[in-house]
């Protein structure tokens, strides 16, 4: 049996939360650069990070959501700074709150996640407004909007899965 993740070295954890960050950005971004797709993608930054500053907020500092909000900006062709305000105005929000308690059940923590993702949208649309000076295009962030709400319980359920299972993310 694993020791509980607590009394080991969170240095593993850590590089796996910033692999894990990297890889939501690239998948999220590839389809749009690739083949000059829709922008049908759920939001998978906005899941990792949430994820993450739900189980290990230590992890997710201010400055990581920011730098993750430019990225996104960056590979996604975008405003600068959208995804940035929108990604730290949401996730403070949602660490404002206390945990869902020790068991982390999913109902909760898929509820958190919607009333983030009912937060992000329009200070993304806000921001990104403001910065083209005409209203921006609602259709688009609409559908990565229900595109998310329906793909986070799968993402969701894989890590409490294995929370449950290893102790990995356990109180």
């Amino acid at each position: 049996m694993r020791p509980p993740i607590d009394t080991r070295p969170p240095y593993g954890l850590m590089v796996w939360a910033v692999l894990s960050l990297i890889l939501a950005l690239a998948f999220y971004a590839a389809p749009l650069r690739i083949a000059n797709g829709p922008d049908l993608m759920p939001m998978l930054p906005l899941m990792t990070l949430f994820i993450w500053s739900t189980v290990r907020p230590r992890f997710i500092p201010p400055i990581v959501i920011f730098v993750i909000g430019i990225l996104n900006d960056v590979l996604t062709g975008g405003v600068l700074g959208v995804w940035a305000l929108a990604y730290l105005v949401s996730l403070t929000i949602a660490r404002s709150r206390d945990e869902d308690g020790p068991t982390r059940e999913f109902g909760p923590v898929w509820i958190r996640f919607l009333v983030v993702l009912a937060i992000a949208i329009p200070v993304a649309w806000s921001a990104g407004s403001l910065a083209i000076g005409q209203p921006a295009p609602v259709r688009p962030l609409l559908i990565e909007g229900v595109a998310s709400a329906l793909m986070f319980p799968l993402l969701a359920f894989v890590f409490i899965r294995r929370r449950n299972l290893r102790g990995t993310f356990g109180s």
